[in-house]
């Protein structure tokens, strides 16, 4: 897996592991002052609200990374779609991906599957 793709497993390992204040800190500035740690909580919980339980496996769908789309701005790397599977349930994050001052980190978050 590509370094900046290991950003968004990193994500969705944490949010798994139920460490939103961790997966807060893989955001950019300006997504951290739009996203609390309990906002990215009540996000997880009402996409899988349906059929509630633990993320037991995470994987970043490498044959959907997008790395050019309309309205990419110039930081912008990729988007990647974050499988994110339970025992009854198969949902997702898409993440765009930036690189910032040498660091990779993430700008958007789209959750549910499309």
């Amino acid at each position: 897996m590509s370094a900046d793709l290991e950003i968004a497993k990193r994500f969705g390992d944490l949010v798994a592991k139920q460490d939103y204040e961790g997966a807060r800190a893989l955001l950019t500035d300006e997504a951290r002052a739009a996203h609390t740690p309990e906002q990215l909580r009540e996000a997880v919980e009402a996409m899988t609200g349906y059929a509630p339980g633990p993320i037991r496996e995470v994987s970043v769908m490498e044959e959907f990374v997008v790395r050019e789309w309309p309205g990419k701005q110039p930081c912008d790397v990729a988007v990647a779609y974050v499988a994110l599977n339970g025992d009854r349930f198969s949902e997702a994050v898409n993440v765009t991906i930036v690189q910032a001052g040498g660091d990779w980190r993430i700008r958007r978050l789209e959750w549910g599957r499309p």
